[in-house]
């Protein structure tokens, strides 16, 4: 029989932008996976290197390749939402331009793909050469398995080259919002459309290097409450997001962004504070802390941007 036919297409989007140092690792190991029906869809942000001539390389030997390339710099969430809208897969699997895959990581996900909406696995840090670091991302966070989207409320344990998602979750997922990481929202939105399994396999070798591409502003040197007013945007943006979407605890969310909403004109945000205590099984159970580390984490909700203006 035909593998098409028994084994469901995945299409694995990629976007790129000025990653020709490592592309080249990178596409090999998605083109070795041994799960027999993929795609490798690359959307590219207007590289100035030659990102475009590798990848246009490996396209005329392997028809599995589609390339498309953006008319200027849009940045890497709306690089991703591009890639994700030329997919054509049941399934789709998000990568970076710069890791390694083990030839296995889509077949292990799909074993377990059928019942669950999204499902994603541990990866291993390594060096510019995949020297290993001896680290992994769950050293640093609690994996989720499960239905509810309040532990992605303030945390995210999922990275985009971990996750494997059906179809029917993208028009949830687009447009990313302007907040936070594309991976964390998908998260998030998997949480509270379905359920979510973590697979404890190393499944992925996760580079770090200096050359690391990321969609942070390169900004002058700001004043303490100048920062805090900006990341009280940002966050507040990350929870108008969290409250627009439909689901089961879609009046939490609505509850917690309006009393966020309020901390730029108080001293305290008691009620704040004490929503956080309420639920802080579900707020803080990604972070590897201690109920003291935890409790902290929920005392930072507590000081209103008054309070934190004066003391500078």
């Amino acid at each position: 029989m035909d593998a098409n036919q028994t084994y469901p297409l995945v299409s694995i989007a990629m976007a790129t932008y000025n990653g020709g140092r490592f592309l080249r690792e990178q596409l090999q190991s998605l083109l070795d996976q041994d799960y027999p029906n993929i795609e490798v869809v690359i959307s590219d942000d207007g590289s100035s290197d030659d990102t475009e001539r590798i990848v246009k390389e490996f396209q005329s030997s392997d028809s599995r390749i589609v390339f498309y390339k953006n008319q200027g710099e849009h940045g890497f969430r709306a690089n991703f939402a591009h890639a994700l809208q030329y997919c054509s897969g049941a399934f789709l699997a998000l990568s970076d331009q710069d890791d390694v895959w083990m030839h296995n990581k889509i077949s292990r996900l799909m074993k377990y793909s059928a019942d669950h909406t999204l499902v994603y696995h541990n990866s291993l840090f390594v060096d510019e050469q995949l020297n290993s670091l001896n680290r992994t991302v769950m050293d640093k966070v609690n994996p989720f398995s499960g239905h509810g989207a309040k532990v992605f409320l303030q945390f995210n344990c999922i990275s985009g080259h971990a996750c494997l998602f059906k179809r029917e979750l993208l028009s949830k997922l687009l447009p990313f919002p302007d907040a936070r990481f594309h991976d964390w929202w998908a998260s998030f939105v998997a949480a509270s459309a379905g359920k979510l399994l973590y697979v404890p396999e190393i499944l992925v070798h996760y580079r770090q290097h200096s050359t690391t591409k990321t969609d942070i502003l390169k900004r002058k040197k700001n004043t303490k409450h100048h920062k805090e007013i900006l990341r009280y945007e940002e966050e507040l943006r990350w929870y108008n997001a969290c409250a627009a979407l439909p689901g089961d605890d879609q009046q939490f969310f609505i509850q917690w962004r309006d009393l966020y909403k309020k901390r730029a004109d108080q001293w305290f945000s008691l009620s704040l504070f004490s929503l956080a205590r309420k639920y802080k099984a579900d707020i803080f159970y990604l972070p590897k802390k201690g109920a003291f580390g935890k409790f902290l984490l929920s005392l930072k909700l507590l000081w209103g941007l008054k309070l934190k203006k004066l003391l500078g």
